[in-house]
């Protein structure tokens, strides 16, 4: 692997393999150090990240990815390891499904346990239960990235999936046109939390070789990629990165320095107008060269 830039974050580089496109954060850090990166405030109170009208979008957009997954997999145990605050598996729940999910600590946990009474496990995926457990379904949205050893969390996963099980894995896309024009400036990085950035080459060839054949790769994404253009754009003009970002989120999650650039929050609601439809042609423009800044992989068990 060769340097492709200095992250935004200091100490941190982005690697890349020239064979096959795979990114790498470096130095990684430890496994036992991680957990320092994602503090209360990454959460939210009680996990609620944004605001009530960002929020209400979220709980949209995993209705609509229950509905995708109820069209491929038939009723039964299904895991999403990541689950955050667990709509996914509520909407899948509603559906007659049997959800369980998997977070990495008690903090990320509490909102699928304590509001919407879920089955949620904490700890690494790679060592927590589940080894006698058999899914008809495992999902990684957007979590494979924060795996520091991602080839051996599919692995596992093809062991614990029945045979012709479904797994569906969304990551952001580093082949994408906003992470190739905008490089450390591209909103999706989150350096160090990512372990690893992964193009669509990458991600393809990490599922083929653990027996996974792919049936479906959406490069349009409503959710994320309109968002990550305009984030981006902004970080590229010298905004302080990710800060509206920041003053989207709920005050429980929202740091001091979202408001602290009074004159430069005022800049970027008076370029909305402007950078926001911008960014959703950039979104049809990029889906439809199969360059999406973020990808959703279905592929099924061999």
């Amino acid at each position: 692997m060769s340097k492709a830039f200095d992250a935004v974050e200091p100490g941190f580089s982005i690697l890349r393999c020239e064979a096959c496109g795979l990114g790498c954060t470096f130095p990684p850090v430890p496994d036992s150090e991680i957990g320092s990166y994602y503090p209360e405030t990454y959460y939210g109170k009680e996990n609620v990240r944004f605001n009530f009208v960002f929020e209400a979008m979220t709980r949209l957009f995993q209705g609509r990815r229950a509905a995708v997954l109820n069209r491929h997999v038939p009723r039964g145990r299904v895991l999403d390891v990541g689950c955050g605050r667990g709509y996914l598996l509520k909407f899948l729940k509603d559906r007659g499904y049997d959800p369980q999910g998997i977070e990495l600590s008690e903090n990320s946990a509490w909102h699928a346990r304590n509001r919407l009474g879920l089955d949620v496990e904490t700890g690494d995926f790679l060592a927590v239960a589940h080894r006698q457990a058999r899914f008809n379904a495992i999902v990684f949205w957007h979590s494979l990235e924060h795996f520091s050893k991602p080839a051996e969390a599919i692995a596992h996963a093809r062991g614990i999936l029945n045979p012709g099980g479904l797994l569906a894995v969304a990551v952001p896309n580093s082949e994408s046109l906003q992470a190739r024009l905008f490089g450390r400036h591209w909103f999706h990085l989150d350096v160090p939390r990512h372990y690893v950035h992964f193009g669509t080459t990458a991600l393809r060839t990490l599922l083929t070789q653990r027996h996974f054949r792919i049936i479906q790769v959406d490069h349009f994404c409503f959710e994320q990629n309109p968002f990550g253009w305009l984030q981006t754009i902004y970080n590229a003009l010298g905004f302080s990165h990710n800060l509206l970002y920041e003053l989207l989120k709920s005050k429980s999650a929202r740091t001091k320095r979202a408001m602290e650039r009074p004159v430069q929050t005022l800049l970027i609601f008076l370029l909305l107008p402007i950078l926001l439809p911008l960014s959703l042609a950039l979104t049809v423009l990029e889906a439809g060269l199969g360059r999406g800044g973020t990808i959703e992989v279905y592929a099924v068990k061999e």
